[in-house]
């Protein structure tokens, strides 16, 4: 995990500087995902909706049930990874304080479970319990379709080209997001690796466990230019109908 944060952290420096380096105004507008489904957009002088990728990586634990940050999850393993394409709407015609953001993605919770304990489904109904023997690894490891909600605020620059279009930078602004998530669950499987007879025995199990197969929860973001801090904080349990009532709660990085 610390390995893909310090990368995750060296691209977002590249990246600042690059632009940094790239002083000159180009002569034409940018081009945007949507461009390809209407080239006429390429003619307005101003449009209301914008496209981003965005990556996010971060930290991610399951609590609920009086468990605290690292008791039955390890902080450090655990973590969130997604990738999203976004569409930046302005609510307002005339300025760019406000947008409506939404759009698709996939996104990835990995939770390591400690003390030699996995996930066992009994009567339709999933629980945390002992595995029996040592393990070098128990990871549960679940994957959603997601679609993100927010309102965004933050006021940035209108850009005039040489081809006489004119479109807001979507960089070197502090911006804050409010809003939430949709998703519905399309894998969720748990990895066991142990030792048996001196040979490495890795065990896959996978979408054997009673989940909640769809997903909701809040989020939140703020940060400049490129690189904003997220919060996520999910509204139902990651397990139906179990006694094991957790939700994920993550945090971390997402690049644009």
């Amino acid at each position: 995990m610390k390995k893909y944060l310090l990368l995750l952290f060296l691209f977002s420096v590249g990246l600042a500087y690059s632009q940094e380096e790239t002083a000159e105004e180009p002569e034409t507008a940018p081009y945007d995902f949507l461009d390809i489904f209407d080239p006429s957009r390429r003619d307005k002088e101003k449009i209301r909706t914008r496209t981003r990728l965005t990556v996010d990586a971060g930290f991610t634990q399951a609590l609920g049930d009086g468990n605290g940050i690292g008791e039955d999850y390890q902080f450090f393993g655990s973590g969130i990874f997604g990738v999203a394409l976004e569409f930046h709407t302005r609510l307002q015609p005339e300025n760019d304080k406000v947008r409506f953001v939404y759009g698709l993605g996939l996104s990835t919770h990995i939770l390591n479970i400690k003390d030699n304990q996995g996930y066992f489904t009994q009567n339709n109904i999933t629980n945390l319990e002992p595995i029996g023997i040592n393990t070098d690894r128990s990871q549960f490891v679940q994957t959603s379709l997601v679609a993100p909600l927010y309102i965004e605020f933050g006021s940035r620059k209108l850009q005039t080209y040489k081809d006489g279009l004119k479109r807001y930078h979507q960089d070197k602004a502090f911006v804050v997001g409010l809003g939430g998530y949709l998703g519905y669950v399309t894998t969720s499987s748990q990895v066991i690796k142990f030792d048996r007879e001196g040979r490495d025995v890795t065990s896959t199990l996978t979408n054997d466990f009673e989940v909640n197969n769809f997903t909701y929860g809040l989020s939140a973001y703020a940060g400049y230019d490129d690189v904003q801090l997220f919060v996520q904080y999910g509204l139902n349990n990651i397990l139906d109908g179990s006694p094991l009532e957790q939700k994920y709660v993550s945090i971390g990085f997402r690049l644009r």
